[in-house]
């Protein structure tokens, strides 16, 4: 029989590596709340113009990365590619324009039919922040403060550094993308092949080359901080100010750009010190006018996104033991009592309850120990007529008689302990 296996570029969760999902989720939604950011979660398949409208179409992901078909209606539509624009589009389908509060934080499956590399898969999962309101150097700030402090909290900000650039407004970047070019054609010769189709298309993205022939030309480029204007300049002065105030250590990496074309002013990535082609962890920026771009008013945003295959890759470690309990019955007729115990449970985080019904009362003991249980649930015969069941402490060997009452407030209290 043919065996069936997954899509490439795709894998499927379960044990470990979901246990360690949902705890990068758990870290990163309990930060996010605790700032004053709200949940959203737009769906994964969204109308192709959502993107197409607002990446670019000289961008990668919509030449040659996003996953769009025609469904039976006609309608074009695409597998969610990032996101950004998503949210954006949210808020304004949403009538969200004129909320206070438009912090945003999200996290799920995104799709790019990329090739599949370690922390790089098709179907990838991100966590992400959006900030949308009037332009304002510190909500910069703010959105890179959150990633510094996520990034600690999972343990790996020791790992990385920050980078940082600005893209400039759009005159600025104009001024810079003409003198990018005429040096970039006089050193043509030099490029990659992949980097002259670029040249005139997006000639930004040749600066974020992982070639080494492209890297030797891009040392020699103008840089975009002589082609600021006043404007440009005092926005980016003022983020790298605050960030200092705050001790966040980052360096200005003058060749840093963004693959989006909504992107502008602010760009920044946290990447690992390792000298490879797909070492950023968490990366994002800012993009006046996406908002406008979709239909809603002329509103700034800023924010970022880190994937979270990516971040495992770098975790040294993270706490995700949990202490299982073991119910048990001293002979296979009370297994129903099991069941009633299982329901009076209630749910406790950190504890995992695991019913026992098979084999002798050894043999369930030694299953228990097995499973290196911190405790067990046993029904006797005798206990379980006054509702009630023994408790063994598996480490210490310790017994107590519990009532079934009382069961929940002695978990609590004990698993706390």
């Amino acid at each position: 029989m043919e065996k069936i296996n997954t899509v490439k570029g795709t894998k499927d969760l379960s044990g470990f590596n979901l246990m360690m999902h949902k705890k990068v989720c758990e870290i990163f939604s309990k930060l996010c709340e605790s700032k004053g950011f709200q949940e959203i979660n737009t769906p994964i398949i969204e109308n192709s113009k959502v993107f197409k409208k607002t990446l670019g179409v000289t961008s990668d992901i919509i030449q040659k990365e996003m996953y769009s078909f025609v469904d039976q209606g006609g309608e074009e539509i695409v597998l969610r590619p990032e996101g950004t624009a998503a949210v954006a589009r949210a808020l304004i389908t949403n009538s969200m324009l004129d909320n206070l509060n438009k912090k945003f934080y999200y996290f799920g499956p995104m799709f790019r039919r990329e090739k599949p590399q370690a922390g790089r898969l098709r179907q990838f999962h991100q966590v992400g922040i959006e900030i949308f309101d009037e332009k304002n150097p510190f909500n910069d700030v703010e959105s890179i403060l959150i990633a510094e402090k996520f990034l600690k909290l999972l343990g790996v900000r020791d790992k990385i550094k920050l980078e940082i650039n600005t893209l400039g407004n759009l005159e600025s970047r104009k001024n810079y993308i003409s003198d990018l070019v005429k040096f970039l054609k006089k050193n043509i010769s030099r490029l990659s092949s992949e980097s002259k189709k670029k040249l005139e298309t997006n000639p930004l993205r040749i600066l974020d080359s992982k070639n080494n022939e492209d890297k030797e030309v891009i040392k020699e480029c103008p840089k975009i901080l002589n082609f600021l204007d006043d404007e440009s300049n005092f926005f980016f002065e003022e983020v790298l100010n605050n960030l200092k105030k705050l001790n966040i250590e980052f360096s200005v990496n003058p060749h840093l750009v963004r693959g989006l074309d909504y992107y502008n002013h602010t760009a920044f990535e946290f990447v690992t010190f390792e000298d490879k082609s797909q070492n950023a962890v968490l990366a994002g920026g800012r993009y006046d006018g996406l908002v406008s771009s979709l239909g809603g008013k002329n509103l700034s945003g800023v924010g970022w996104a880190s994937g979270i295959e990516r971040i495992i890759l770098n975790l040294k470690e993270i706490n995700i033991k949990k202490k299982i309990i073991a119910i048990i019955a001293l002979s296979e007729d009370l297994n129903i009592k099991i069941l009633e115990v299982l329901y009076k449970l209630n749910p406790l985080d950190g504890v995992v309850f695991h019913s026992i019904y098979s084999g002798s009362f050894k043999k369930k003991m030694i299953k228990a120990n097995k499973l290196k249980s911190y405790g067990c649930l046993i029904i006797g015969n005798e206990e379980i007529k006054e509702n009630k069941v023994i408790w063994k402490n598996m480490e210490s060997g310790f017994q107590e008689i519990l009532d079934l009452k009382e069961i929940n407030e002695f978990l609590e209290n004990k698993i706390a302990n």
